[in-house]
């Protein structure tokens, strides 16, 4: 038996009398218990105990003739599902550890009373940077753009609001005119207000919630999105914010109507 083959199945993940119990049988073919027995230092009791998972597990196949029962292993394509339920695992680690990350770096950089600033680049990093700004968990503050993210990342926009809605988290918008996708709703918490496009032709989209400030350009060929997480800047911009909201016009339906879902 090959003892590097032994050890790579163990890698993989199985057991490390799993993977004797199925190279001996690949590589003896159909065998008995007695048969299989002769290969090993196994004890009878233990190869009774691991043939039921490695037959669970879909890796060895038996058959019966009379009271004798005849076990072989099914081929070695079979293997590389333990690679693919490695990669699984290894990413629900992943996801696990950048949300581990994600509450270190804001205990991080409240208790040394420095701004954090983090920089996002592509489709998902930008999506990450939206992740990020709902962590908050307090009412969004939004400059935008004529409707950008909906037409960037058309699929994670639904997510968004979603998500939001699902936290409780209110979100006033300032935007152009021009900006058809968001209107005031009151069943997805949100005021919407715009300005004349010739008067406010912006083209990028700031979120303000907490200390936390999203910038975000959402063109294709660059986008990218920084996050700030500073009192004094956040301040600072929420007065900016402020400033907008006065001075813009309440967003209505076509109808006349504040509406009740996004167009």
């Amino acid at each position: 038996m090959n003892q590097t083959t032994l050890e790579t199945l163990q890698k993989a993940g199985m057991d490390e009398k799993e993977a004797e119990m199925y190279l001996i049988l690949a590589e003896n073919g159909e065998s008995t218990v007695p048969q299989i027995l002769e290969h090993t230092q196994l004890s009878r009791a233990t190869v009774y105990e691991v043939l039921p998972q490695l037959l669970a597990d879909d890796f060895v196949e038996y058959r019966k003739d009379g009271r004798i029962a005849y076990y072989r292993a099914v081929h070695p394509t079979k293997l590389l599902e333990l690679l693919d339920q490695k990669k699984r695992q290894l990413a629900l680690l992943e996801e696990e550890m950048n949300e581990t990350v994600r509450q270190v770096v804001g205990s991080f950089q409240l208790a040394n009373s420095k701004p954090g600033v983090r920089f996002f680049e592509g489709k998902e990093g930008v999506i990450d940077a939206y992740e990020e700004i709902l962590q908050t968990g307090q009412p969004i503050d939004s400059i935008e753009d004529k409707g950008e993210m909906g037409e960037f990342i058309p699929e994670y926009f639904p997510t968004f609001i979603k998500k939001r809605i699902e936290k409780n988290i209110f979100n006033r918008v300032v935007a152009p005119a021009s900006n058809t996708i968001n209107i005031t709703s009151e069943h997805e918490k949100r005021e919407m207000r715009s300005l004349p496009v010739d008067l406010f032709p912006f083209g990028m989209d700031i979120k303000i919630s907490g200390n936390t400030i999203l910038f975000a350009t959402l063109k294709k060929e660059d986008a990218i999105a920084l996050l700030i997480e500073d009192t004094s800047i956040a301040k600072n911009f929420r007065i900016l914010f402020e400033y907008l909201w006065v001075h813009a016009a309440t967003r209505t339906s076509p109808e006349g109507k504040n509406a009740d879902t996004v167009s």
